[in-house]
């Protein structure tokens, strides 16, 4: 092997981070670095990793645990877990995690497979502590972290959650693994319903969920190569609401929510809505540091972390890749 394919090779794991799609690119395209072939290689891998969202041998991450719902009581609803150590995590633009097989484990994403959704109510959320669950100790369960007004909320709005799925009744079969691209976004979409009574009851962190759960939507779109830039624009609305309404208590991810919107406004081309929120930092690090004269114990750190963050992703707006996997 020459020494100039040993050099393509060492760039393209670089930039693919994938042995596999590196040899891929070479049979396809040769010894040479090109963008767009590199983009193409990236975008075939994403295209056939969205039908089932797991790609490649090696050993399953997944496993299951069985909850029980809070709406409606029903046993042994399937929450898809991942194993500790079985992926690496990434983030892409809009901080939705991004996973590949590490340690002998095969790439699974799973975006497709977190949430969890009652067979009987629809009842659907990735977090596991949204269900009652069996622990081990002496109490043996967990319960909700749903408040009882919500969970009152919820069993009403069933014929709601059944309208989301239209034609579907076998729902018991329906969620299960592997789920296909409809599926995956069903199990968004209702837990969006559900986060939307928490809403309604004004609960921290409701309208921050549904943004987030939205995201997801557009990520496993994205992957599919559908377009996403409607469910892109509904996440931007959830998380302006979820800024207005201070409807997230801890400051670290408020500043998620203000860098997220700027990251939004910009992939939609609203460079100017962007630049407003990107100010936002700027009032909230004056005040903190007038706050930090009485208060000593006071800081900036996590208003600059994220302020940083944003501010690169404006200086960097007008880079062709820079939405690439969103």
């Amino acid at each position: 092997m020459s020494i100039q394919v040993v050099e393509v090779k060492r760039r393209l794991l670089a930039l693919l981070n994938d042995e596999n799609m590196v040899g891929e690119y070479i049979r396809q395209y040769g010894p040479t670095i090109d963008i767009k072939s590199i983009k193409a290689i990236k975008e075939a891998k994403s295209r056939a990793l969205a039908q089932t969202g797991e790609e490649g041998a090696g050993e399953d991450p997944v496993y299951e645990v069985k909850l029980s719902c809070p709406v409606c009581n029903k046993d042994g609803v399937i929450y898809y877990e991942l194993r500790a150590k079985s992926q690496q995590m990434s983030q892409n633009r809009f901080l939705v995690p991004v996973y590949q097989g590490i340690a002998g484990f095969k790439s699974v994403d799973y975006t497709m497979l977190a949430a969890a959704v009652c067979p009987r109510c629809l009842f659907a959320s990735p977090d596991k502590k949204d269900f009652n669950r069996t622990t081990v100790g002496p109490e043996g369960q967990s319960k909700t972290q749903i408040i009882s007004n919500v969970v009152m909320g919820l069993q009403e709005k069933i014929g709601e959650r059944k309208a989301i799925l239209r034609s579907i009744t076998n729902y018991e079969d329906y969620f299960k693994r592997p789920r296909p691209l409809d599926v995956a976004l069903a199990t968004y979409r209702l837990s969006m319903s559900r986060a939307s009574v928490e809403a309604w009851y004004e609960q921290p962190y409701s309208l921050y969920k549904m943004g987030a759960y939205a995201l997801r939507i557009a990520k496993i779109m994205k992957a599919a190569g559908v377009d996403n830039r409607e469910i892109l624009r509904e996440a931007l609305g959830y998380y302006e609401e979820a800024f207005r309404a201070s409807n997230c208590p801890a400051e670290e991810l408020e500043m998620q929510v203000i860098y997220t919107i700027v990251a939004l406004a910009l992939k939609l081309k609203e460079d100017k809505r962007a630049h407003s929120y990107i100010a936002v930092f700027t009032n909230l690090a004056n005040t903190r540091s007038a706050e930090m004269r009485q208060n000593p114990k006071l800081t900036t750190v996590t208003i600059d972390k994220w302020a940083d963050k944003a501010k690169w992703l404006w200086e960097s707006r007008d880079m062709d890749d820079l939405f690439t996997n969103e």
